[in-house]
């Protein structure tokens, strides 16, 4: 795979991916114009009884919409959970196909109804979610097709919103592990992809469709992170998908699942069960690796043979501990994986020791200035040696260096999540406008150091107790305000013009 030319990617471009935040009811970015694309899955609400997700579902269609109303109950669906709906206009338009009636609760209120098309007021974030309840439908002829669009929204409107693809369009690669729900995933099977029609896309993950198409408007190449119990029918159909609908000038970065040497994640427990059975290693982890390295070689050889005379177009990734540059070496020596791999692919964080629940006692009584002190040293010093060590490793196997995710890491973890000193600590740092030096110097180090895409975790996301991985907080943050994004325009800026085919 490792050929002598390769598709270019954007020369206007800074070396510079994003990973695309989930897809969730609650989230803070609506890349759809169907922002009901983003609802939660249906409920069953009886009437007069407490709020509940535990009553069984009733039967329901192929795209996810109930066949009938329980006698007694509603079926609920929150369409926009977040309360941060400040870039949204107040008045909403919500269409649908089919028999019956629709009612608005939480935060939305009914303006005005007519055939198949409702206007509804937003009641504002502190009422709750815009939710709709299905009251009656008829079996015969059901609703369906429900979409939630801002007014003026063409008969046939675009599948994304502009502002959506105006933030991101300096990206070179869209990593699309969050909305693929990588991690700890459940599919096997080709059939139990999540399907375009459906209801929501925030339930099981997006579309294979939508992911495409968006890399396609973007001229972006997309990273793909395979399930890691998928068989080998689904690798194929998924690339002959991505070959038949994607931009044939744009590469494609493949993955075998995420982060498979961090045990947090089944697919970690799942790689150390398989290497152990196969007998890869009699050491747990060195058979978990292998085996991960083993699957991301045969996942490879099957994009290869579907791509055929295009195989030059796929790049293989292979991903390692950024804090451990011997996972990096065990992951490339194996087997066939020099000739698959083009890439290293680690996740040069810097931050992630002050989350150590052993250390909380000691963090706390950091000012925000010292926090960031202690961190803008670490870039400097430990980070930086970090990513040059990896480099090396890269090197000497023939592969360029690529970050899957980067950036701050401050984050409790093993109860230290808990502590809301520590969590109003690390927000304040995260918005302090001294973050935006430390971006730009880790992002430079990177550079120097020899590292090629650098793919930036995430896009956007509320700030809270779990971390503050977005570059923006919300769509309606002043963006001057948001110093990790600030650093990233800057970077790009300051490097565009330079930028040459690091999709070789």
């Amino acid at each position: 795979m490792s050929a002598p030319s390769r598709v270019q990617e954007p020369a206007r471009r800074a070396g510079l991916g994003i990973n695309l935040a989930e897809i969730t009811y609650w989230t803070t970015e609506h890349p759809f114009t169907n922002l009901a694309l983003h609802a939660s899955r249906w409920r069953t609400q009886p009437r007069g009884k407490p709020f509940t997700w535990d009553v069984p579902l009733p039967p329901m269609t192929d795209d996810n919409y109930p066949k009938a109303v329980p006698q007694g109950s509603g079926m609920e669906s929150f369409l926009l959970g977040t309360s941060a709906r400040g870039h949204l206009p107040k008045e909403l338009v919500v269409l649908y196909d089919g028999k019956g009636r629709l009612q608005y609760t939480f935060g939305a209120h009914l303006k005005q109804r007519g055939a198949g098309r409702d206007i509804i007021t937003d009641l504002g974030g502190e009422r709750g979610a815009i939710a709709v309840q299905i009251v009656e439908t008829d079996p015969a002829d059901p609703l369906r097709n429900i979409r939630l669009h801002e007014p003026n929204v063409p008969t046939n409107p675009p599948t994304f919103r502009q502002a959506f693809l105006d933030r991101w369009a300096g990206m070179s690669v869209l990593r699309f592990m969050d909305w693929m729900q990588t991690n700890n995933s459940k599919v096997r099977r080709w059939e139990q992809r999540p399907p375009k029609a459906s209801f929501t896309q925030a339930e099981g993950g997006v579309a294979l469709e939508y992911m495409i198409g968006l890399s396609n408007v973007q001229k972006a190449a997309p990273w793909f992170c395979i399930p890691h119990l998928a068989d080998d029918e689904y690798v194929r159909h998924f690339a002959e998908q991505v070959k038949q609908e994607l931009d044939p000038s744009l590469p494609v970065y493949v993955e075998y699942s995420n982060e498979v040497w961090n045990g947090i994640f089944e697919q970690s427990r799942h790689a150390a069960r398989m290497g152990t059975q196969l007998g890869l290693s009699s050491n747990e982890f060195e058979a978990q690796l292998r085996y991960y390295s083993q699957r991301t070689t045969e996942v490879l050889k099957i994009w290869e043979q579907v791509f055929a005379d295009q195989k030059s177009r796929i790049i293989g990734v292979y991903a390692a501990q950024a804090a451990n540059p011997w996972t990096s070496s065990t992951v490339l020596e194996w087997g066939e994986a020099r000739r698959y791999a083009d890439v290293l692919a680690v996740a040069p964080y810097f931050g992630n020791a002050l989350g150590d629940p052993k250390r909380q006692g000691q963090v706390v009584g950091l000012s925000v200035d010292q926090v960031l002190q202690t961190l803008a040293r670490e870039v400097e010093m430990e980070n930086k040696k970090m990513i040059e060590s990896q480099a090396a490793v890269a090197r000497a196997m023939g592969v360029r260096l690529v970050a899957y995710e980067g950036g701050q890491h401050l984050a409790g973890y093993a109860g230290s999540e808990n502590n809301p000193k520590l969590e109003q600590l690390f927000l304040s740092a995260n918005r302090h406008p001294r973050m935006k030096d430390i971006y730009l110097s880790h992002l430079n180090h990177w550079k120097a150091a020899g590292g090629d895409l650098f793919v930036l975790y995430n896009s956007m996301g509320v700030y809270g107790k779990w971390g503050s991985w977005g570059l923006l907080e919300t769509e309606q943050q002043d963006p001057s305000t948001a110093p990790k994004w600030e650093a990233v325009q800057q970077f790009m800026r300051d490097n565009a013009l330079a930028q040459g085919q690091h999709g070789e």
